[in-house]
Order: C-alpha cells, then sequence, then structure tokens
C-alpha cells in the first residue's frame, strides 16, 4: 500500500512539473507554453525575403545558379558546386550578393503581374547545343516557367496578345538581367 502511495504521489508530482496543460482539463497553459508565448520570434527564412527567382541550368562549361531577387532591387546569387572529368577537383559552391537597385525589381513585379502564372508562359521548340546550351527558367507565386529561351512566337488569332506580348518582355528582361550580373559560372576551378 506504501509503495502504491509513493507511486501515485511521484507521478503527480511529475504530472505537475510537465510542460503540458492542467490535469483539470481547463485547457490553461503551463509555465513552458507561456515561456515560448514571449520568446522572440525567429527569422524567416531567406527564401521568404525573395518575391522571384531566376534558375539558369548549366551546362558543359558552367555551373548551374540561382538568382534570388529581392524587392528593393537587390539579389542573391547561388552558384552549385562542380568538378568534371577534365578538372577533378571539386569547385564548392558559393553565394555573391547584388546591390540593391541593381534590378529593375519594379518593371520585374510589373511583367509578372501582367503574365500571372508563370507556368502558362507559351514555350516552343528552340535549337541548343547539347552540351552548351543552358535553359532559363523564373519561379514566382510558387508557379515555374519554361526554359524563357524559348518563348513560342504565336501568331494565331486566337492568340492573348498582351500576355504573349508581357511573356515575351519577361523573357527578354530576365536575358538581360543574367548579362547585366555578369555571375562567373565557370566550372574551371578558380586559380590561386
Amino acid at each position: 500500500m506504501l509503495a502504491t502511495l509513493i507511486t501515485v504521489f511521484s507521478l503527480l508530482l511529475l504530472q505537475a512539473g510537465s510542460p503540458q496543460q492542467s490535469p483539470n482539463g481547463a485547457g490553461q497553459p503551463s509555465a513552458s507554453a507561456s515561456q515560448t508565448a514571449s520568446a522572440p520570434q525567429r527569422k524567416k527564412p531567406r527564401s521568404a525575403r525573395y518575391f522571384a527567382t531566376i534558375i539558369q541550368s548549366g551546362s558543359t562549361n558552367s555551373r548551374p545558379y540561382k538568382v534570388f531577387i529581392h524587392s528593393d532591387g537587390s539579389a542573391t546569387v547561388q552558384l552549385e558546386g562542380s568538378s568534371s572529368a577534365l578538372h577533378p577537383e571539386a569547385v564548392p559552391p558559393r553565394e555573391q550578393h547584388i546591390a540593391a537597385g541593381t534590378i529593375d525589381a519594379k518593371t520585374l513585379r510589373q511583367l509578372l503581374k501582367e503574365v500571372a502564372d508563370v507556368s502558362k508562359i507559351p514555350i516552343g521548340f528552340c535549337a541548343k547545343s547539347v552540351s552548351f546550351g543552358t535553359r532559363t527558367q523564373i519561379s514566382y507565386a510558387g508557379k515555374m516557367s519554361g526554359d524563357l529561351q524559348c518563348i513560342k512566337v504565336d501568331t494565331s488569332s486566337d492568340a492573348d496578345t498582351a500576355k504573349l506580348q508581357a511573356s515575351q518582355a519577361l523573357g527578354k528582361f530576365v536575358q538581360d538581367t543574367l548579362s547585366n550580373l555578369k555571375v562567373n559560372a565557370s566550372r574551371l576551378a578558380p586559380q590561386p
């Protein structure tokens, strides 16, 4: 009997000190829950601060990379690491920061608004080298475009001309932006 009372008493003490709700079921938060509520909030994940991402595939001579675009026209470029049969020493991934105002974020937002759903940009076939060709895509509002280098020129009368023109303007904007950023995506290891 004494052993049973000690066990019950021990369980009650454990329950009283546990970070759960009170045993009466009233739903009152424990001390642990109130401490959590007053703890400082964690910063949002880095990706939540970007409104669009340009994805550039790699080729035989270049590494794939992503350009995460901020509302202030700044960006973060993330280059993937690489190695090849000719250069077996691995090139580590790296990150490059682009200053605010470098990218015309206002124009990009307007083009993306006109296009609306980037996954519906009409993509056609365009001839590319198997080894050296790349693919350029944009991710916006949870959608991913096809290859912006191959936007279809639709001359049919039922095509939405405004959306098609916005898609073509977006493709040109993205290509011009990548050219202006001058990202060095070379697969070769940097010389010491």
